[in-house]
């Protein structure tokens, strides 16, 4: 999944924008400052970035020349700037800025820009490769229908809505097993390595007090929520999988 940061210090327009941008098989996170965003951006790498060119502590500019954002040309750019201080759009391009957008704006409109900016990445190969939690097994293979709905046998999986059916009835699934389950369906007949898991949990579901017991807890408590022994696995020692369809006949 790709990570955006959204460094804005209007704290509802950044939530907003988080949860917009989560339509686009992205995680968004957020943060208010300058100093704030300087340590994000130290320990950990974003795809894209988006940044209000006016923040508390100082300039947006200060933050893309000040740490190299510009030069590195991994993860593209877009500014929000006031709509008095418009940039022109050819000189954005030759500091390697990737696109901007002016106060106020249409939500749908920034999504769109960063739907374009991630499609030409797709083409140029210009991105690093967004890494992935290590895994053992084969390629993924996935019965997603849409964007972020999967359907087989009992199952009618909604990740965009938050709606999950078993049998023709509607299942509760708190946040954490809602995380959970779609990187156990999206990965499925791979072993996610516990650990890692762990991670990708933290990071995804914002809940930092997460360890391999509690994954253990959750694991079990989602495999009777959603009636479905026969397709989560523990693999003992090493992690947990969702089965593929013709494992699971195999084994029935």
């Amino acid at each position: 999944m790709n990570k955006i940061l959204v460094i804005e210090a209007d704290f509802n327009l950044a939530e907003n924008l988080c949860r917009a941008l989560e339509d686009i098989e992205t995680h968004a996170f957020s943060c208010g400052t300058l100093e704030a965003a300087a340590a994000l951006l130290d320990n950990e790498q974003y795809q894209q970035i988006i940044i209000d060119t006016e923040l508390p502590d100082g300039d947006g500019y200060d933050l893309i020349y000040g740490m190299g954002l510009y030069e590195s040309g991994d993860a593209p750019i877009i500014l929000i700037v006031s709509n008095d201080r418009k940039p022109d759009a050819l000189e954005l391009r030759k500091l390697g800025i990737a696109d901007y957008i002016t106060k106020p704006f249409n939500i749908s409109v920034l999504k769109a820009k960063v739907w374009t900016q991630f499609n030409r990445g797709k083409r140029n190969s210009s991105f690093r490769a967004i890494s992935r939690f290590e895994a053992i097994g084969a390629g993924c293979r996935k019965s997603i229908i849409g964007e972020h709905i999967v359907a087989m046998d009992d199952y009618v999986f909604n990740f965009d809505t938050g709606e999950y059916i078993v049998a023709g009835k509607r299942v509760r699934l708190n946040r954490l097993e809602q995380c959970l389950l779609r990187n156990l369906v999206e990965n499925k007949g791979i072993v996610l390595k516990k650990k890692a898991l762990v991670d990708k949990l933290r990071l995804e579901s914002r809940i930092r007090h997460i360890d391999e017991t509690i994954l253990a807890e959750v694991i079990h408590m989602l495999s009777d929520k959603l009636d479905a022994n026969n397709y989560i696995k523990t693999v003992y020692g090493i992690g947990y999988l969702w089965v593929l369809a013709e494992d699971k006949n195999k084994s029935g």
